[in-house]
């Protein structure tokens, strides 16, 4: 928890107590106080750290300093909020689940909220701030293509990871506003989540705020960032749908001539064994190949027990992101997968996952089981995404235990591999890619008599679900 301050010598006291109890360490940037927060908070108990500055700098140097500060003693994440009063530490909770779902992107509290926004703060926000939040969406909206309702918040939190351009960040208030600007053109996704907010009466409130000087200071800034974005942002952005439609547009074409030589050429020769093996080889390499060729993405496969996929096993993987579907096939050659029907029945490749011996999905499990029984006897694996669709957050979605039923009847391990980065690359709701990390996780085989195999599918799916969230963890923590 960061709380800068600058002259909150009747409420700081109270933000402090009320944010600890929360269990997270909470850290106090003193912007060089009249009043220093070491004389109002030296009785305090609990995990609390101030750092104070000698002379008033401004909340930027002050977010600055507690965003160096957490850095250096290996925290993640920073949760802030402003030392007024005005948010309640009820909320931290709501920010922490959010990071948990999220981690990599940047949660903005909405204080105008239905739900949170009552009639006395409508009546005692003043007419100036409400005008100001709405001009400081409209600047992002114009500078990064985001929306938020409430930009002005200092209830926020930040991955400082996703955090760019700090020392391009000026010391005033209006830094905030910079923060969500940098990021987003770094491609960092902004959410937003209901805060609760108390505005006290006119004559209790406590404001920096200097109307002309720090407006005409806002509106100077707001034309660098606007005349950037229009000059450099968006016409980059643009260059990138561009590369994304031809890179479509190439793989669509490229897509009917592989299907048609396909066709073509098993309607000449036999599709013997070997002719299948040869084509299931070529889909990795190509999978091999297009990872590698994604921009300004590092690939790193961990593999600390030496898999080979020798023996056939059930393959079960975590699932964010399309990119997936290339980290899975690049796994190995001797691969069938367990596709949606959707998928299955798609025209563009329909016929390649026929003559691959990939299946689609039915609620009748027999009537696949023969089939898939056939392809491990033959010596191929079987790939299952047990949560069965993409997950829209970080968060890893409920297990199906159909794979852990399958892999009971077919009498083969388990094999888990965690995937790690590809929803930042490339996220669900995302149309162009984003540079990053993206790392392959092949885990131990689970077999009869180790920890997480149950012969209660439904207990190992739970128990296979928890494995994934803590490997996740884990690579997210070592990123």
């Amino acid at each position: 928890m960061l709380i800068p301050t600058f002259d909150n010598a009747a409420t700081l006291r109270d933000v402090v107590q009320g944010v600890l109890p929360k269990g997270y360490p909470v850290l106090v940037v003193d912007d060089g106080s009249r009043v220093p927060a070491t004389a109002l908070l030296a009785d305090v108990a609990g995990d609390l750290h101030v750092l104070r500055h000698a002379t008033n700098r401004g909340k930027g140097a002050a977010l600055c300093t507690g965003f160096a500060w957490t850095r250096e003693n290996g925290f993640t994440h920073v949760i802030t909020l402003d030392a007024d009063g005005q948010h309640l530490p009820e909320d931290v909770p709501t920010l922490a689940k959010a990071v948990s779902e999220t981690p990599d992107e940047i949660i903005v509290g909405n204080r105008f909220d239905p739900r949170k926004f009552g009639p006395d703060n409508a009546r005692n926000m003043s007419s100036g701030s409400k005008t100001a939040n709405r001009l400081s969406n409209f600047w992002l909206r114009v500078q990064t293509g985001c929306r938020l309702p409430d930009t002005q918040t200092g209830f926020r939190a930040y991955p400082l990871r996703a955090l760019h351009g700090l020392r391009w960040i000026t010391s005033r208030y209006e830094a905030e506003l910079e923060l969500l600007v940098f990021a987003a053109w770094r491609n960092v996704r902004l959410r937003s989540v209901p805060i609760a907010v108390y505005y006290p009466p006119a004559e209790e409130r406590v404001s920096h705020f200097r109307p002309r000087a720090d407006f005409l200071r806002i509106s100077l800034l707001n034309t660098v960032l606007t005349t950037v974005a229009l000059a450099v942002v968006w016409p980059w952005r643009a260059l990138q749908w561009i590369a994304t439609l031809a890179v479509l547009l190439l793989l669509f074409a490229v897509m009917l001539l592989a299907q048609a030589g396909l066709w073509l050429y098993f309607r000449c020769f036999r599709l013997t064994e070997a002719r299948r093996l040869a084509l299931h080889r070529g889909m990795a390499a190509v999978a091999r190949g297009l990872l590698r060729l994604l921009p300004r993405v590092r690939i790193e496969k961990l593999n600390p027990h030496g898999e080979n996929f020798a023996e056939p096993a059930v393959i079960v993987l975590n699932h964010r992101s399309h990119l997936d579907l290339l980290c899975a096939l690049a796994l190995t050659p001797r691969l069938v997968m367990l596709t949606k029907r959707w998928v299955w029945r798609n025209p563009l490749y329909a016929l390649v996952l026929r003559y691959a011996e990939y299946l689609p999905t039915t609620r009748d499990f027999e009537e696949n089981f023969a089939r898939i029984e056939d392809v491990v006897r033959r010596g191929y694996s079987v790939l299952i995404f047990p949560e069965g669709t993409r997950s829209y957050t970080e968060r890893t979605g409920r297990f199906h235990q159909g794979a852990f039923v399958l892999a009971r009847r077919l009498g083969v391990e388990v094999l888990p591999v965690v995937l790690h980065g590809t929803s930042q690359v490339l996220h669900r709701r995302a149309h162009v890619l984003s540079p990053g990390r993206i790392v392959v996780e092949i885990g131990a085989r689970i077999a009869p008599g180790t920890p997480l195999w149950s012969d209660d599918s439904l207990d190992m799916a739970r128990r296979m679900r928890r494995y994934f969230e803590e490997r996740y963890e884990a690579l997210s923590d070592h990123r």
